[in-house]
């Protein structure tokens, strides 16, 4: 772990919301207006959903379950995810060409299932062209080890009920939402009849802001969050958004300060697989953000663990206190 400067820590807990004008102008870290293409419809004004309360550290996501131990986005990546220091679950809704919602992530079923075997000649086919009886066939685990073999795609009615009894929130990504018309509300009406939405257990996703959009109006009390390889965000998108996911590699300090300028909180995710090491984890939590989402939420654990405990030795009497009423309370932050 790479040694810390004790004074640079003890910058008072309020400081991060002193960001210059000129800090973001040069930067460009949050645009002031969406580019052409991404511009959203005109629509009435919206409420930005409430975290109450919001955590005292990071969290810790599992992406797409504990998906370093076992086949992404299924049903064992979930339980596994519960057992080994996750807070909470990151995973990808699709829909069936007969309307079944289900979790997977890619366009295709070509990576993580054998549809090259059970379906010839159909592996470069959407998701979407499958019927929920043709994907329940598929075999989404041998790829990743013999021991998961048979292992199946889950759907959501399917992965709501398993991490139900756990302590896990979820972290609902719409992927590909654009080839499902009317999923945004489909979603939300399953989260509502399965108590996740009364529960305050569920934050919702997507790189698409007008999906986002329509997910919002269906269940506005859903915290809603724009992923961002670029960590940008048009400032009318922000002022109803409640998080932005930025790649980890990407998230500084100051496109923290930035965020936060328009009353958002930064989620790190990795866009490599070398991404989550415990220098990195050190580096987020200076940075603040408000969750880590990673494949290896044990080691993300352990690497948090770690490091709050070397910031809490420096932490100044009181900045705990301080830190628990305001936006920022992920730890000090030191300037690059």
């Amino acid at each position: 772990m790479t040694a810390r400067n004790p004074r640079s820590l003890r910058r008072p807990a309020m400081a991060w919301v002193r960001v210059a004008s000129t800090v973001l102008t040069a930067t460009l870290l949050v645009s002031s207006e969406p580019p052409a293409a991404q511009a959203s419809p005109a629509r009435g004004p919206r409420d930005r959903a409430a975290v109450v309360p919001w955590p005292r550290l990071p969290l810790v996501i599992a992406h797409r379950g504990a998906s370093d131990m076992a086949p992404e986005n299924t049903l064992p990546a979930m339980r596994l995810a519960a057992r080994t220091g996750a807070d909470m679950v990151e995973f990808d809704v699709q829909r069936t060409l007969d309307g079944h919602l289900i979790v997977v992530h890619d366009a295709t079923f070509a990576r993580t299932t054998d549809v090259a075997h059970e379906s010839p000649g159909r592996q470069d086919d959407p998701v979407g062209s499958f019927t929920w009886a043709e994907v329940r066939q598929l075999d989404a685990g041998s790829w990743f080890a013999p021991g998961f073999a048979a292992t199946r795609i889950p759907s959501l009615r399917q992965v709501l009920p398993t991490v139900r009894p756990t302590h896990l929130r979820l972290q609902l990504e719409l992927k590909n939402p654009a080839a499902y018309p009317g999923v945004e509300t489909q979603v939300a009406q399953r989260l509502a009849r399965s108590g996740y939405t009364a529960s305050h257990r569920v934050w919702v996703h997507s790189f698409d802001a007008a999906a986002l959009e329509r997910f919002h109006d269906a269940a506005p009390s859903i915290p809603v969050g724009l992923i961002s390889e670029t960590g940008s965000v048009s400032a009318t998108d922000a002022n109803w958004l409640t998080t932005l996911n930025a790649t980890s590699e990407s998230t500084t300090d100051a496109r923290v300060d930035a965020a936060a300028h328009l009353g958002l909180r930064v989620l790190a995710w990795p866009s490599s697989g070398t991404a989550d090491t415990s220098d990195r984890v050190e580096q987020l939590v200076d940075d603040g953000v408000v969750g880590i989402i990673t494949d290896d939420p044990a080691q993300t654990r352990q690497d948090l663990t770690a490091t709050v405990g070397e910031m809490a030795r420096v932490e100044p009497p009181g900045a705990a206190q301080q830190a628990s009423s305001t936006p920022r309370a992920f730890g000090p932050a030191v300037r690059r």
